[in-house]
């Protein structure tokens, strides 16, 4: 009695230094590896304790996985041994060969249903973290997008100006002489008579008479 209470003792004391020690640890925990922002400045163990605190991967998957690969082959390995054992009962020997394929057979389907409705549960979980990882980067993207930023120039071409067009003057009609077009724009007559002699002019406008004077 007095050793199983001084080991209660003891443990209690060492339950308290325990309890302090835990709770100093998990502040510590959430002040240097919890944090986001912290991740970059850790070294590799770091890092790696930073995925584990904040449940980047999913230790489950590798557990049932190595209990899936062991279950399947303990069965499998027993009842091939199942196939050479005929143990000696009441009623005379009886041979477990028929047991030991029953158990090769139908065991590794048995555990592989079970597997599979466990992984089930833990693919469901993976696929809503990874959703709610992207929808968290795309709401990153957009909160830090510039609203008055400038657009790229690949996404928006800027329209090409046109040429100005130059206005063509309408072509002047060709002036004809006309019985009312105004003296200043009418071509004069040649005189046919001598403005001298009154003589009636020759082909060549001279006169018959002034001209040979």
């Amino acid at each position: 009695m007095t050793s199983l209470s001084a080991l209660s003792a003891n443990m209690g004391a060492f339950g308290i230094i325990a309890t302090i020690l835990a709770i100093i640890a998990t502040v510590a925990a959430f002040i240097l590896v919890v944090p986001e922002s912290k991740r970059e400045k850790l070294g590799r163990f770091g890092k790696f304790l930073h995925d584990a605190v904040n449940f980047k991967f999913l230790i489950v998957e590798k557990i049932l996985q190595a209990l899936y690969i062991f279950v399947t082959a303990y069965l499998i390995l027993c009842g091939f041994f199942m196939l050479f054992m005929a143990p000696e009962t009441w009623t005379g020997r009886h041979w477990l060969g028929g047991y030991g394929i029953l158990l090769m057979v139908l065991g590794p389907i048995a555990v592989r249903l079970c597997y599979e409705l466990l992984m089930m549960a833990v693919l469901l979980l993976k696929n809503v973290i990874s959703i709610n990882r992207k929808l968290k980067n795309q709401n990153e993207r957009s909160a830090d997008a510039d609203l008055f930023a400038v657009p790229e120039l690949h996404r928006t071409q800027p329209s090409q100006p046109t040429a100005p067009v130059t206005p063509v003057a309408p072509a002047a009609p060709a002036q004809r002489s006309t019985p009312f077009q105004p003296a200043e724009q009418a071509a004069p007559a040649a005189p046919s008579f001598c403005t001298r002699c009154g003589a009636h002019l020759d082909e060549n406008g001279h006169c018959p008479n002034c001209d040979q004077k």
